[in-house]
């Protein structure tokens, strides 16, 4: 599903408007009709409702107005809050909608905010898409008083406080039930803290092809994207059709490491897995699944004729940075870096452009930041133009975990992962994740279909154990995913 920024919106709502001939006072009444009548969806019978309608002097609030209107002739009660500062015009259109207001239902408006009768629901139209900053009184104690009052809140096209474009908020932000998007789906709506503060979001089709006139650059990640690049099975078919993922992991600190990782690349249904470690934790691993095969980690060159992918640096600890220069340089078959095959390698970044093949990284925000220079507070402040930033610097598939995880392709295309939840928030689960994106590359996916891939299904899968489970483990989202895949193919 496509996402755009504020920019990109304001340039489709103007391409459109001139293709069709339409006026934003007409695009503003398709919204009003088309808002109505989701809410009337939502909650069924509107008649006798009260809604609480707060509406600032821009388009937004021009839009709650004309929503207000279209309440009350369903039979709504209204009652709306102009909230401006004394020296503030309206816009032109928003002064239209009032005035239309007031001819059809003059006792609608309010003068304060303490002229607010007991309501059913509120209506948040005090900022949109062109809010940036802080918010500053009256707005940002209206905000407050919103938030109060204790009852479900639907914002229209964003949350009041939100910034549309990065998903950052305002230190007051509107916390609505119920986000009424209009044309095309936000960024700032799915990616925290801005997803936090957006609850359910609708997309409101306004009847215009917006998406026509975007650059894709953003997309949420969604099941008709999963769907189109699933892997499946041929009749005539062995376990070499499915390739062989080389893994070089593990030391005697971290031996479960190797052991998580491994079990990611089986879920993914590879043909064959291959673990390569030193002799002083071969000893350890006596609960690795017997289909893995081991190797000593310096014969990982012998065997690379005949792998289809490589995931380096689950668990290994400290080694020569020399030791991922070698592997990164010589490989010619994609890499999955993961962990200290990041960590190794954060003082000397620049070999990544000296990779012969494609590179997937897969960092946490801590090793990303280590990567780049800077503290985790600015990459998770920053976590879209981080990621995308360093995929176009160095020619590399960047995975910035987290919640709501951000892939970034090569070209610095942006995916956004919807899947997960804080019941993952347990040690090893980025190890299963190297493992799965690893067994999808040698399965024959390119390497960023694997990544959406396996980053959507590793957190669907602990998206379905969270609801029984308070917390869950990487081994258990391992076993799940074999399962899901087969219940997605059968679908």
């Amino acid at each position: 599903m496509i996402l755009v920024d504020s920019e990109h919106m304001r340039i489709a709502e103007s391409k459109v408007m001139e293709v069709y001939r339409i006026d934003e006072e007409l695009l503003m009444e398709v919204v009003a009709t088309r808002v109505t009548d989701r809410i009337a969806e939502l909650i069924g019978d509107i008649k006798g409702k009260m809604f609480l309608i707060f509406a600032g002097r821009g388009k937004n609030g021009g839009d709650a107005i004309a929503i207000g209107r279209h309440l009350i002739l369903k039979g709504a009660e209204v009652k709306v809050l102009i909230v401006k500062r004394d020296e503030e015009e309206f816009s032109p259109l928003t002064q239209i909608q009032l005035d239309r207001l007031k001819e059809l239902s003059p006792e609608a408006i309010l003068e304060s905010k303490d002229e607010l009768p007991r309501g059913d629901l509120v209506i948040d139209g005090l900022f949109g898409t062109g809010f940036r900053g802080e918010l500053r009184d009256p707005y940002a104690s209206t905000v407050r008083h919103m938030n109060s009052l204790g009852l479900p809140i639907i914002s229209i096209d964003v949350p009041s406080g939100l910034d549309a474009s990065t998903g950052k908020i305002s230190g007051e932000c509107v916390k609505a039930r119920y986000t009424f998007t209009l044309g095309l789906p936000k960024l700032g709506l799915f990616v925290y803290p801005g997803a936090e503060y957006a609850g359910e979001v609708h997309i409101i089709n306004l009847g215009f092809p917006l998406g026509r006139y975007i650059e894709r650059n953003y997309e949420l990640i969604d099941e008709e994207l999963i769907r189109s690049i699933l892997p499946h099975r041929r009749p005539d078919s062995h376990k070499g059709t499915y390739g062989r993922v080389g893994i070089i992991g593990g030391s005697p600190n971290y031996p479960g490491a190797s052991i998580l990782v491994t079990k990611g690349a089986l879920a993914s249904g590879a043909g064959l897995v291959t673990l390569f470690v030193t002799p002083d934790i071969s000893c350890l691993l006596h609960s690795l699944d017997p289909e893995v095969t081991l190797f000593a980690r310096e014969d990982w060159k012998e065997l690379l004729p005949v792998l289809s992918a490589i995931v380096v640096g689950p668990g290994i600890g400290r080694v020569d940075p020399s030791f991922i220069r070698d592997i990164i340089t010589s490989s010619t078959v994609p890499l999955v870096l993961d962990a200290d095959g990041l960590n190794n390698i954060a003082d000397s970044v620049e070999m990544l452009m000296s990779a012969k093949a494609p590179i997937v990284i897969t960092p946490h925000p801590g090793e990303m930041a280590r990567l780049i220079g800077k503290d985790t507070g600015f990459v998770q402040n920053n976590r879209i133009a981080v990621a995308t930033d360093f995929s176009r610097k160095y020619r590399v598939i960047t995975v910035l975990k987290g919640a709501r995880t951000i892939i970034s392709s090569e070209e610095g295309t942006v995916y956004i992962n919807p899947t997960g939840n804080p019941s993952m928030a347990t040690g090893g689960m980025g190890d299963v994740l190297s493992g799965l994106i690893g067994g999808f590359i040698a399965r024959g996916l390119s390497p960023l279909s694997a990544s959406i891939l396996g980053v959507y299904l590793h957190g669907l899968a602990g998206d379905i154990l969270s609801k029984e489970k308070e917390r869950v483990l990487a081994q258990e989202v391992a076993e799940e995913i074999p399962r899901l895949l087969r219940s997605m193919m059968d679908h």
